[in-house]
């Protein structure tokens, strides 16, 4: 009898181990279900940004490739002189091969912005990001008439995230608010890129535009999946956002400016203090 309790209570140990691992593994595959999901979303979400800038990421290629093919034509009037100006083709050479970098920096900024792969976690510059993410929208801005600035901490901030995560993210608020401020005068529209420290541990990162503002009602409900204001809106890019700071240990939020206009906010980790 005793024998039979404890092979019974091993049976009924081994059941409930079974269960559980089973749970477990039903949950893992919800878990890898829903990052997959995540990062279609994700790759969708950036896909459609990079449609949205194409335009000015053709215009901004096209300057490059002017200067080269203006250039090259120097270079061939250079040497076809009779004596030939080797120094002046030289100075032509190294323009052409500035211009070549410039215009490989903007394919290949493109190309991320579609390429679809998993998450890479790295640490990085937060600036430098910031920075990279301000020449793709640079051209879009101008075309806009709209003036776009950067300003906060000088020092190099560390996080640790997906660095073209993250850049998505400024991409998308920087993207709305030029959106938001297309009825705004052409001499008023103005978008500020700000960090800030948050306590000793964060980093805070502030877009601000001088539009229209969001209405106090809608400022609980502009991060909902697919809700949106916009025409032809996907409901899809603050939602995302919020979701890729909110993956790295951060938030978001949005405010009105007492002076006009939205600001957006999110927060990141510090990997180490400024």
């Amino acid at each position: 009898m005793a024998l039979t309790a404890v092979l019974v209570a091993l049976l009924a140990q081994s059941a409930i181990i079974l269960w559980l691992l089973i749970e477990r593994r039903g949950r893992r595959t919800a878990e890898i279900a829903a990052r997959e999901r995540l990062s279609e979303v994700i790759h969708l979400n950036r896909t459609a940004e990079a449609g949205a800038l194409s335009a000015s990421f053709a215009h901004e290629l096209s300057q490059p490739l002017e200067a080269i093919t203006l250039n090259t034509e120097n270079v061939e009037h250079l040497l076809a002189i009779d004596p030939p100006d080797l120094a002046g083709a030289n100075t032509r050479l190294a323009d052409i091969r500035q211009a070549n970098e410039h215009a490989a920096h903007i394919i290949q900024g493109l190309k991320k912005l579609l390429k679809r792969n998993e998450p890479q976690q790295q640490e990085f510059d937060l600036n430098e990001a910031i920075a990279d993410a301000m020449r793709m929208l640079s051209p879009e801005a101008t075309k806009r008439r709209v003036t776009l600035s950067a300003e906060g901490i000088r020092q190099r901030t560390h996080v640790r995230a997906d660095r073209i995560h993250v850049q998505q993210v400024i991409l998308n608020l920087a993207g709305n608010a030029m959106d938001a401020m297309a009825d705004t005068p052409a001499d008023d529209r103005a978008i500020t890129i700000r960090t800030a420290l948050a306590g000793d541990c964060e980093v805070q990162v502030s877009v601000s535009d001088s539009g229209t503002g969001i209405p106090e009602q809608k400022l609980g409900e502009i991060f909902k999946t697919f809700y949106t204001t916009k025409k032809h809106g996907t409901g899809l890019g603050l939602s995302v956002a919020r979701t890729i700071v909110e993956t790295y240990g951060g938030k978001m939020w949005a405010e009105n400016r007492i002076e006009g206009g939205s600001v957006f906010r999110f927060t990141l980790p510090l990997l180490r203090p400024v």
